[in-house]
């Protein structure tokens, strides 16, 4: 079971079964994979021949295990000799005679069939639920998938060059790594000949097959690299709103990183039912086709993260590589933050900040409601389960800690260094930190060690008086986490700034710099309660704390409502801005109240506008509703979206009116969704009707019926049993599928005639077809609390098709128990159990003993 962690009270990452995991050890080097392919999209087949080139290290290899998870091997030649070999339990065993002596080089053939594989390899076609969909192929090598589709020394240590030739009926398209270096037809096949000279790690590479449509995007970086996009049929408008970025990302991150775009092009293919966002193969990423959208979508929806993401791996996974997972914040963690980085360049400082804010928000989500770990972790059971809000979320704002420690000239020389000295390498952590230091001569060991290698955050709680009698500002620091021997305070350095005056309003994008009027100081905070005392001629207007956001932890204001208030107003901070407005609705005086209702009317920034949207609904007070409703119309759909779902707090008949317009009639496809969910929660009795017709519309991903969905699930009606589990079934959107399955869940938890039935609908879709929707089942099962869901959830713990399933299953077992209290009542059981056995056992002697002469 997991168990809370004694030091710090959170519950512990590593599940049942999990073991310190190390790489395994090399006893050669691969040089070159040469694949040579053949798919039958009609079989579900893949026929092959994997001709792998290695190189012995320091001793004869006789014999050599790939790994090769159900290929059906027909044969394996080394220089057209037949090589004995052994395939089992995963493994390809190959033996040498004579060995591959010390340095030498050696390449052996594998030829091999795999058929509708389990993993790594997977085939759409048109089904009867889904008869729109169109026939492809594509794979998924990561974390340690290539095993399903080639054999491989499948492990993030070994890095090589590769070609592949791929033969598909013509009228198909193939996809590989590296250059296309030829197409030509024989008969009714064409071939597709690829080559990837830089050399890359298995999980890296990639096969797509079918009748995609190539949009060319020109050339693009210092080496004026081909750039151009996939989709299927039909796609092709949506690829544009989705892909037309990423010229000048390239262009961007090139400048930023000072080390070329490395590749001989760069690809990006959208495919169905994609297990992942995107998946960053060296110069031909795969990603997910819901990305693509249309121009109602493209009001407030931008494909640009992911796009971001998967390109900023090109240099960060795929050019420097983690040894092993344990590290592979650097591939991920790096690739988070960057989209941070195309975000400041595209549209500005505020919406970087506010990206980092948002990771900082999902990863203490994590942190506090599932468990806590250090971002370098190698106790695990599958590596996927690292793939986390630390790994990703926490890491990325790592790196925005370290752009403000060592200031923004050394972090990009930093930067710079560490890629050109670890280009083509694998790295580890240590590597970072070496490359900071000679490019900068600041040794980081102590800010890794506690942000990075130390599990958990500050959860800081700042202060700020000012006492006239001594003409000083007082600003107090308070770690209220668990502060102790084995948990000491955190230690980081923290810039306040006192200003003279206030803006009118925020400076939008003014960034961290100093306001006209303002002092800045830098202090050094590592004990739990930290007092600093700053002498001032006279009461500062505003006093700035931590401009920038650059501490990672979970932060709280006690300002009191003038310094607040005056915050919201002036500070160019958008996070300062935020954290002052959630002291606002705490405080809610008729100034505070004031200060909200202007800032809808005069911040600049849509982000802050949000999390005060969201924290007004939050109090649930009279007063907070008025100013929501007052803001329902705002210019930007973004805000209108989070009022909306605000307003979803307040259980009366004017909000619900008020939410029936949106609901039905605005522009964006979120504001609707948003506003169709908060209808239910308001229990209005005009809201069946209207819910029930909005879920059976049609919408881009299904977001406006997902947001039916929620709200009709908060009616808590019966009548909505029939139309959410109608929507679960196959032939939904996949999108309104998995919001479907939640929301049946929140169902059976307000409807107890309904709970049965609901219960019984998810344990079938704890093994759905769509791994997604899977996922979501698995969520909804937990939330149930419900110990008919056990049995499924056991089984797809222990033998589910992904190390994710297998992960969310057995979490979600676990967290069903702890409801149902299960472990005490089998730990008495076990008990009465084993004193009925002793009493058993000594009785047996009596008897024994009587029944001897």
């Amino acid at each position: 079971m997991i168990i809370a962690d004694d030091s710090d009270g959170h519950r512990a990452f590593a599940l049942p079964g999990a073991r310190l995991q190390y790489g395994p050890d090399k006893l050669v080097e691969v040089e070159h994979i040469d694949l040579v392919l053949h798919p039958n999209l009609a079989e579900r087949r893949l026929d092959g021949v994997c001709t792998t080139t290695v190189r012995a290290y320091d001793e004869p290899v006789a014999r050599l295990e790939l790994s090769a998870v159900d290929l059906e091997v027909e044969r394996v030649e080394r220089d057209g000799r037949a090589l004995a070999f052994d395939a089992k339990d995963g493994k390809l065993a190959l033996s040498f005679e004579p060995a591959i002596a010390p340095g030498e080089r050696c390449a052996f053939a594998v030829t091999y069939r795999t058929t509708d594989p389990r993993h790594g390899l997977f085939f759409i076609a048109p089904t009867p639920e889904y008869p729109q969909k169109i026939a492809h192929a594509w794979t998924q090598s990561q974390d340690e998938n290539a095993r399903y589709w080639f054999p491989c020394l499948d492990y993030p240590h070994q890095k090589q060059t590769t070609s592949t030739t791929i033969h598909v009926p013509t009228g198909l398209f193939a996809l590989g790594n590296g250059a296309l270096v030829e197409r030509r037809e024989e008969g009714a096949q064409a071939i597709y000949h690829y080559r990837q000279d830089v050399p890359h790690s298995t999980y890296l590479m990639t096969l797509v097959v079918g009748p995609f449509v190539e949009i060319d995007q020109g050339a693009a970086g210092e080496r004026k690299v081909p750039v151009a996009y996939y989709v299927l049929p039909g796609r092709e408008s949506d690829g544009e709103r989705a892909f037309a970025k990423t010229p000048r990302m390239i262009e961007l991150f090139e400048s930023r990183i000072g080390t070329p775009y490395p590749y001989a092009r760069y690809s990006q293919i959208a495919v169905s039912d994609f297990i992942f966002g995107g998946m960053e193969n060296t110069s031909a990423t795969t990603q997910t086709d819901r990305t693509l959208h249309d121009a109602t979508a493209h009001l407030d929806f931008s494909s640009d993260p992911l796009v971001s993401h998967e390109l900023a791996h090109q240099w960060f996974g795929d050019l420097l590589t983690c040894r092993d997972w344990a590290h592979a914040w650097l591939n991920e963690g790096f690739a988070t933050y960057f989209e941070c980085v195309w975000r400041e360049a595209d549209l500005g400082y505020d919406e970087y900040l506010y990206d980092v804010f948002g990771c900082v928000a999902r990863y203490l989500d994590e942190d506090g409601n599932r468990y806590r770990r250090p971002i370098v972790c190698n106790r695990f059971r599958d590596p996927i389960e690292l793939f986390d809000r630390h790994l990703y979320e926490k890491g990325g704002a790592v790196l925005h800690m370290l752009r403000g420690a060592l200031g923004d000239e050394r972090f990009w020389r930093a930067i710079r260094h560490y890629v050109a000295q670890n280009a083509q390498r694998n790295v580890e952590t240590i590597d970072l930190i070496r490359a900071i230091e000679e490019a900068t001569g600041r040794n980081m060991r102590a800010f890794f060690d506690q942000w990075v290698l130390r599990g958990g955050h500050p959860e800081l709680e700042i202060g700020v008086a000012w006492d006239p009698a001594r003409k000083a500002a007082t600003v107090t620091i308070d770690q209220k986490q668990k502060v102790d021997d084995a948990n000491p305070a955190y230690a980081f350095d923290l810039e306040l700034g006192f200003c003279d005056r206030v803006e009118e309003r925020p400076r939008a994008d003014a960034g961290h710099g100093e306001l006209p009027g303002e002092r800045r100081i830098r202090v050094r905070v590592e004990r739990a309660h930290e007092t600093i005392t700053v002498p001032l001629d006279a009461e500062p207007k505003l006093v700035r704390v931590d401009p920038g956001a650059f501490i990672l932890a979970s932060v709280s204001y006690k300002l009191g409502g003038d310094f607040a208030a005056a915050t919201l107003q002036g500070d160019p901070d958008p996070v300062a801005r935020i954290r002052a407005a959630r002291e606002l609705t705490k405080n809610a005086s008729q100034s505070a109240r004031a200060a909200l209702r202007a800032a809808f009317a005069n911040d600049p920034f849509w982000g802050v506008l949000e999390e005060c949207a969201a924290a007004l609904g939050a109090t649930k007070a009279p007063w907070a509703r008025e100013i929501l409703l007052g803001a329902l119309a705002h210019d930007h759909p973004k805000v209108r979206r989070a009022v909306a779902a605000a307003l979803g707090n307040f259980r009366d008949a004017d909000v619900a009116s008020a939410l029936l317009g949106p609901a039905g009639g605005d522009a964006s496809y979120f504001v609707r969704a948003a506003a169709l969910s908060s209808l239910g929660r308001t229990r209005d009795p005009r809201a069946f009707d209207v819910l029930l017709a909005a879920l059976r519309g049609t919408s881009w991903n299904g977001i406006v019926e997902g947001g039916a969905a929620r709200g009709i699930a908060e009616l808590a009606d019966a009548r909505a049993l029939e139309p959410l589990v109608a929507a679960t079934r196959l032939g939904s959107d996949e999108g309104l599928r998995r919001v479907a399955v939640v929301a049946l869940a929140r169902l059976g938890e307000l409807v107890e005639s309904a709970r049965t039935a609901v219960v019984e609908r998810i344990v079938e879709l704890l093994d759905d077809p769509m791994f997604l929707v899977q996922l979501a089942a698995i969520s909804a099962a937990e939330s149930l609390e419900d110990a008919r869901v056990l049995a499924t959830l056991d089984r797809l713990g222990r033998s589910g098709f992904d190390g994710r399933v297998r992960r969310d299953a057995m979490e979600a077992a676990i967290r069903v128990r702890e409801a149902q209290k299960v472990p005490a009542q089998v730990s008495a059981l076990r008990s009465d159990v084993d004193t009925l056995r002793e009493e058993h056992r000594k009785l047996q002697e009596k008897i024994e003993a009587l029944s001897r002469p």
